[in-house]
């Protein structure tokens, strides 16, 4: 088995019970990142990851008569025309013009026969939109100049196209915000890809870091032992971006500070030559979910 047929298998995995929009494209657009960088100098070379991936996800998610679930779409383009419904994961796991251009006339019709599914209708205003009236900083502007010239659309259809994905994605976390994440594995909001961006992720672990903290220090016999529960720490064992945990901590400092002071602990307490908070911590060994965390 090819290695890009085993990522397929775990992305099936990954896909199962999802039928977010936002994440499912996030999972097609990240494994095409993830074949690009493998082969950064040969276009070519990635029509066989791309084919690879894609047998092995379709024999988990085989095309329908009927729609399913939520995470499928419409197409009749492609295989003699037959209308159907393909799991979501086929519209957005695509080539760019240029690359499907540069690896023959099979992957070519592929790409025009996908590009039928989209409802992006180019803008009217094609012809007098400059991007000048976007009022972008430089360095953006820069690199939506490099993106237009890369696609060889126009700065309308890329600004569509733009709205598009930045919209899914905006309504994709707004309806995930509305998750209980309390039953979900820790080992799963550590590293599944499916959780890595899920709006409640990092307070959910940051709930579950405390706790285990506040168990250790608890427990322990001597002081040595202890640690000081604070910033740095929780982002030590959650992997969380620093002014995502500050934030969440504000709404709990009082039972942090209530804590730290019951143990006559502060920061330089957390000095510990030789030893890493999470090789002491083990994060997903002390709190495997979420529900008996107070």
């Amino acid at each position: 088995m090819s290695r890009w047929q085993s990522a397929g298998e775990e992305l099936a995995k990954l896909l199962q019970g999802v039928t977010d929009e936002a994440t499912i494209k996030e999972l097609a657009q990240s494994t095409v990142e993830s074949i690009r960088e493998a082969y950064p100098d040969n276009i070519n070379s990635r029509k066989k990851p791309m084919t690879d991936v894609r047998k092995a996800v379709r024999a988990v998610f085989p095309a329908t008569k009927k729609q399913e679930h939520k995470g499928q779409y419409f197409t009749n383009s492609g295989k003699g025309n037959v209308p159907r419904y393909e799991h979501l994961f086929f519209q957005f796991f695509t080539l760019t013009t240029d690359e499907y251009d540069a690896v023959g006339d099979d992957a070519r019709q592929q790409w025009k026969e996908q590009q039928q599914v989209e409802t992006i209708a180019p803008a009217p205003t094609a012809k007098i939109m400059n991007i000048a009236q976007l009022e972008l900083d430089p360095d953006t502007q820069k690199m939506v100049e490099e993106a237009i010239a890369h696609t060889g659309i126009s700065l309308a259809e890329f600004v569509q196209k733009s709205c598009a994905v930045y919209s899914s994605i905006v309504v994709g976390k707004a309806k995930m915000s509305n998750d209980d994440l309390t039953t979900v594995s820790t080992q799963d909001l550590l590293s599944n890809r499916v959780y890595k961006t899920h709006p409640n992720r990092a307070e959910e672990l940051t709930r579950r870091a405390i706790y285990a903290l506040e168990n250790h220090n608890n427990n322990c016999t001597e002081k040595s032992q202890k640690w000081h529960i604070n910033q740095t720490a929780i982002q030590s064992l959650t992997g969380s971006k620093p002014a995502t945990v500050k934030e969440i901590l504000k709404g709990c400092q009082q039972r942090l500070d209530d804590h730290n002071a019951k143990h006559e602990l502060n920061p330089y307490d957390n000095r510990k030559p030789g030893t890493k908070l999470t090789e002491v911590i083990d994060l997903t060994a002390l709190v495997p979910s979420g529900e008996d965390v107070e």
